[in-house]
């Protein structure tokens, strides 16, 4: 019964730390994947620097990811013509380990054949830092 209690506590405690938690400003490095469901091509944009981004103090979160996604999403949509994709970013603090993910992802996927990624010329898409506000949401 002590245990349940300790555990329940200290649940809280996790929790209310990390709602207290503030944003701080960070540069990061961050790459974009768009795919679809319905075409066996994928795109890759380069690694690109981001300063300032703002970052979860507690836990390394990346505030605004639904909106750098979206970023890629619209520019996907508009300027290559192609509507209906997925798209997702990655990001990390060190510029290193985020090539060897972006490279693992493209050798995952040769390896595979599940996709068919094409790497977008660099500079062809910037994302661009948002500024976070304290009413938003993560």
């Amino acid at each position: 019964m002590i245990k349940k209690i300790a555990i329940v506590l200290l649940i809280a405690l996790v929790t209310a730390g990390a709602i207290n938690a503030k944003p701080k400003k960070r540069v990061v490095y961050m790459f974009g994947l768009s795919a679809s469901f319905t075409d066996s091509v994928a795109y890759i944009t380069d690694v690109q620097r981001m300063d300032p981004v703002y970052i979860e103090s507690k836990t390394g979160f990346l505030y605004d990811r639904s909106i750098y996604s979206q970023q890629l999403q619209v520019f996907m949509e508009e300027k290559m013509g192609r509507p209906h994709t997925t798209c997702t970013v990655f990001f990390s603090k060190k510029k290193n380990k985020l090539e060897k993910k972006y490279l693992k992802i493209i050798k995952f996927h040769k390896k595979r054949n599940s996709l068919n990624i094409r790497q977008m010329e660099a500079g062809i898409f910037k994302f661009t830092p948002e500024e976070w506000t304290e009413h938003e949401t993560i």
